[in-house]
């Protein structure tokens, strides 16, 4: 028998924040800056990692241009793309009734841990939110473990206790490595042969959680 489940951990961008784009577009501009020639559906490949692992790719391991394409991609996104962020359909509803049903929530980004707070409090749910985890936060990010059983940690409960919700590969990896159970919100024909479960909503993701708490 499955443990029950006690807490869920969300991802953000893409998963709870229909960032995946904006990301994208703001990478592909801070390149080009620097000479770069990459487009935005290229970047998509890399989003859901942190900005470092992201950088590294773009510039192919030069270290130093990938230092100053993270401090370019910053200011065009903070200057102009945070206030076009959005919330997927569902996620306030979503989040009520998971908090209702007694579960706690928590989210795990390789977002920075102040920026999750700042985009959160943005777009008004941040009071929702049990615990935050950026990858600031753990010596190593997605899709290592670590920002998973930080927030797991921080919950007091098991990681096996916990239903991940990502929608990338990069977060089934590490959610699952972390002993969590993973739904993947597969919006980008995005799949994983580790996923226990593959959906195309969040609202299907809460069914589907609400479904397993029902079950115990």
């Amino acid at each position: 028998m499955k443990p029950r489940i006690r807490a869920v951990v969300f991802d953000f961008d893409g998963t709870l924040a229909d960032t995946v784009g904006l990301l994208s577009e703001a990478w592909a501009r801070a390149a080009s800056l620097l000479n770069i020639r990459i487009t935005p559906n290229e970047v998509e490949n890399y989003v859901g990692l942190a900005g470092p692992e992201i950088s590294l790719k773009i510039t192919k391991g030069d270290e130093a241009k990938a230092a100053e394409l993270r401090r370019l991609k910053d200011e065009i996104y903070e200057s102009e793309y945070v206030s076009r962020m959005r919330f997927f359909e569902g996620v306030e509803f979503s989040l009520r009734i998971l908090r209702e049903k007694g579960l706690k929530i928590a989210v795990a980004s390789s977002q920075t841990t102040r920026r999750l707070k700042k985009y959160l409090s943005l777009l008004g749910i941040l009071k929702m939110v049990d615990v935050l985890v950026g990858s600031d936060a753990v010596a190593r990010r997605k899709p290592a473990p670590d920002v998973f059983l930080k927030a797991a940690e921080l919950l007091k409960v098991k990681p096996e206790e916990c239903f991940a919700v990502g929608d990338t590969c990069f977060d089934c990896e590490s959610a699952k490595s972390a002993g969590m159970r993973f739904i993947l919100v597969s919006r980008r024909s995005t799949s994983c042969e580790d996923a226990d479960f593959t959906v195309k909503s969040l609202h299907e993701a809460t069914s589907i959680i609400l479904g397993s708490c029902n079950s115990n």
